[in-house]
């Protein structure tokens, strides 16, 4: 039996179906633990078929940079996402006053922000006596905190985060939804654009914001920036590393964010608040510390 049938008679043991469990192990360039966390996480549906969130982008506005490496091309870094988000945070958000997203984030910036990412994620993996491999954005900004030598220790967390929203397809829990909260994260900036840091889990991303008042030229973006690979997702696109996502509008953005986080529906005898528990996610704001 070859090593890609053993992992999908473990994932058909684990009561997956055969489509899912092989595109998951496709996606996950035959990572059994990643396509775990990928089947569990609902982006893929019963048979194999990549959930629909009901919601689509105009492809013809929106533009990719990516790169050839991401998060899974160092064996290390397959659970460094959220570090890897917050260097691309720093890495990011200290341009904005001196250049447009367009003009510094390439795949020479993705790149250097994965390695730089993995190098950190391991440094404070080694240092956790706990062991824990998946780190949340609160335990990594206090174990950054004090150190002048790691650079997302001047990143500068918003007042009243981090942020809990619910993914839903209800009208009624909208004001919990990516876009409302989101919305809130404009209002609430000071400076031309403000790093997002947005955790599902198993999965983290960050998305580059301009102010409202910035938003209403024409040339300002709404960027996502993801160190997964989503070949099956972002059409037609379908980013085989790392990879910026430039778009027009914050419903764009929004749509391209529902399709990495769909929303999972439990079925009518799961009671509401575990839904809104198994769809929940938090955002962290951030600034540059001017201090």
């Amino acid at each position: 039996m070859s090593s890609t049938d053993e992992s999908i008679s473990l994932l058909l043991s684990m009561g997956f179906d055969s489509g899912s469990s092989q595109q998951a192990l496709q996606i996950c360039e035959g990572n059994v633990e990643r396509a775990v966390e990928c089947l569990l996480s609902g982006n893929i549906s019963a048979g194999g078929t990549t959930a629909n969130s009901g919601v689509t982008n105009s492809s013809s506005q929106l533009s990719l940079v990516q790169s050839d490496v991401s998060q899974y091309s160092n064996p290390l870094g397959r659970s460094a996402c959220t570090v890897i988000a917050l260097t691309l945070a720093y890495n990011c958000i200290g341009q904005f006053n001196y250049a447009s997203p367009e003009s510094f984030i390439d795949s020479t910036l993705l790149t250097r922000s994965i390695n730089d990412g993995i190098k950190l994620y391991s440094e404070l993996r080694d240092n956790n006596s706990s062991g824990v491999e998946h780190s949340s954005v609160e335990d990594i900004l206090v174990a950054c905190s004090g150190r002048d030598n790691i650079i997302i220790s001047s990143l500068k967390l918003f007042p009243n985060s981090p942020r809990q929203g619910v993914l839903s397809n209800s009208s009624s829990n909208q004001h919990m939804g990516l876009e409302a909260l989101l919305t809130q994260c404009q209002m609430d900036s000071s400076e031309s654009y403000t790093a997002v840091v947005i955790t599902k889990t198993p999965e983290t991303v960050l998305v580059i914001l301009p102010t409202q008042s910035a938003a209403s030229n024409s040339n300002a973006k709404f960027i996502l920036i993801d160190s997964h690979p989503r070949p099956q997702q972002l059409a037609p696109h379908f980013p085989t590393g790392s990879y910026a996502l430039f778009h027009p509008t914050l419903s764009s953005l929004v749509a391209s964010l529902r399709e990495i986080f769909p929303v999972t529906e439990l079925g009518d005898g799961v009671p509401e608040l575990m839904q809104m528990m198994y769809n929940s996610f938090d955002i962290y704001p951030f600034q540059l510390s001017r201090g």
